[in-house]
């Protein structure tokens, strides 16, 4: 009986985790594609070409990269599942800020942080997924996670659609839209009190130790 209830809370937790990264990576990208959604208004209210458009979506990706390298020494250090809450509330925080933007020059910084949080939420996710699935259901598992993008994308999509779409929406909707990214900061309480770390790791830094 015993080794049954340790096989069920092992399964429990394996899709605990999952779920977390999932919707980490789904909310991730619904905070990422609010920008695309919000363009329009972005350019006619800093008075951007297209060129600083597109500086703006490539410096996010540029810093997502960066982001993965600097919470994959994190996550090594720190944990899993520390890193990952931390992604999130970056991301979601970065999203809030860049509805206060009032220059050009803020605008790019909320944006480069919202990069980092981004490419640290895959990078801490993916590794949480691998150290909690079994190999014969790792790569299903991440290709679930993966999945969450789309989602994301519609959620992005279907808030634009409320916000900017709303009767009256001004000039400075596109604030309001940036206003709900910070949802995602939340979430990081269910993951604190129902995602454990991996096991590996924990082994990895008792042997250290």
């Amino acid at each position: 009986i015993r080794i049954r209830l340790q096989r069920c809370q092992g399964i429990r937790n394996q899709w605990q985790v999952l779920i977390a990264a999932k919707l980490g990576w789904m909310l991730d990208a619904m905070d990422f594609m609010l920008y695309a959604m919000a363009i329009g208004q972005l350019r006619a209210y800093f008075g951007i070409d297209d060129a600083m458009a597109g500086l703006l979506g490539t410096v996010t990706l540029v810093m997502s990269g960066i982001g993965g390298i600097i919470f994959g020494v994190v996550a090594d250090r720190l944990g899993r599942t520390r890193a990952l809450m931390a992604t999130i509330l970056m991301f979601s925080l970065a999203s809030l800020g860049t509805a206060t933007s009032q220059t050009l020059m803020q605008l790019l910084m909320w944006r480069a942080i919202l990069g980092i949080g981004m490419g640290g939420e895959w990078a801490s996710g993916a590794v949480l997924i691998s150290e909690t699935w079994p190999p014969a259901h790792r790569n299903k598992a991440i290709s679930i996670m993966q999945s969450g993008w789309a989602i994301g994308y519609v959620l992005a999509a279907l808030a634009a659609a409320a916000v900017l779409g709303a009767p009256g929406a001004g000039p400075e909707a596109w604030r309001w839209l940036f206003v709900v990214g910070v949802v995602p900061a939340f979430f990081t309480l269910w993951i604190r009190r129902h995602v454990r770390e991996p096991e590996v790791w924990k082994a990895r830094g008792a042997a250290a130790a």
